[in-house]
């Protein structure tokens, strides 16, 4: 018997070892977002999702024994996006932590702050033109184009200070979503965050975007984002919409799904299809 058992663990340890392919995954989190960017051993999570659902992704698609991502990007400090990082930074060892400095007055964000802060993960924030490497994987930052003002928002600070940091952002928080462009050979992807189209149209407009193989759908199919101009400009060969299953905005829109349709644009949904993995070599890429 133990014989056996070492044999199912052996198998099970060689059944998880890491290729040298990458895998993007998009996680069911219902109505929120979180996306896993996985190759060999390096882990960079985008959001969280608006609740723990996300654990069970990543449990899925992770070796049991790697309890380390990499990087933690944090698109913008609303809830759908944000709730299941606390569960995750409390559980895994995060090295980095990436996020604007902007507070977003909800129980969520003063949960995470708390998280972050009580496992003293390093807090960095990106803007346009820098860069992220997980190996041979590239991520480049394409908005926001501006640093936030709130310099106490992730930062630990005694009572009195708190109180300076705890203004929530004047502004739609939506306005500054990370978007990143990644590539791994000659695999190019964006993710988008719930950037609307005055952010698309800025971007078109100072040449940053370029044509990629697959796009997460701003804003989760919002018709205040995926722009027709933005997509003709991006023209990826699939789209994917993190989505929840009859959700009260409904997302995604008959707009944005005609816009895509005409583009002839492959559709991944998440309310749809559960969890989407994408897989690349580096040359082509598939659905797993």
């Amino acid at each position: 018997m133990g014989l056996v058992m070492l044999g199912l663990l052996a198998l099970l340890v060689w059944r998880q070892l890491p290729d040298k392919k990458l895998r993007l995954v998009v996680c069911d989190v219902g109505q929120g977002e979180a996306i896993l960017v996985s190759w060999q051993s390096y882990q960079l999570l985008v959001d969280g999702g608006p609740d723990n659902s996300v654990l069970s992704c990543l449990g899925k698609n992770m070796a049991f024994w790697d309890r380390r991502i990499e990087v933690v990007v944090l698109t913008h400090p609303e809830a759908d996006h944000m709730t299941g990082l606390i569960e995750v930074v409390r559980r895994y060892e995060v090295g980095q932590f990436v996020a604007a400095k902007m507070v977003n007055d909800i129980p969520e964000y003063w949960q995470l702050k708390k998280a972050v802060v009580e496992k003293g993960v390093e807090v960095k924030e990106l803007i346009k033109g820098d860069e992220l490497r997980l190996g041979s994987v590239k991520l480049k930052v394409l908005w926001p184009w501006k640093r936030g003002s709130e310099l106490l928002a992730w930062e630990k600070a005694d009572e009195k200070a708190a109180v300076l940091g705890s203004k929530s952002y004047q502004g739609d928080v939506n306005e500054m979503s990370v978007v990143l462009e990644g590539s791994f050979g000659e695999f190019d992807w964006l993710l988008t965050g719930d950037i609307g189209e005055k952010e698309e149209l800025e971007l078109v407009r100072e040449g940053l975007v370029r044509d990629i193989e697959l796009l997460k759908v701003g804003h989760h199919g919002s018709k205040y984002s995926s722009s027709e101009v933005w997509l003709r400009q991006v023209s990826p060969e699939v789209a994917v919409i993190s989505v929840g299953k009859k959700n009260r905005f409904g997302h995604p829109t008959e707009v944005v799904l005609d816009r895509l349709e005409k583009l002839g644009v492959r559709v991944l949904r998440t309310d749809e299809m559960g969890m989407i993995k994408v897989v690349s070599d580096g040359q082509q890429w598939w659905q797993e």
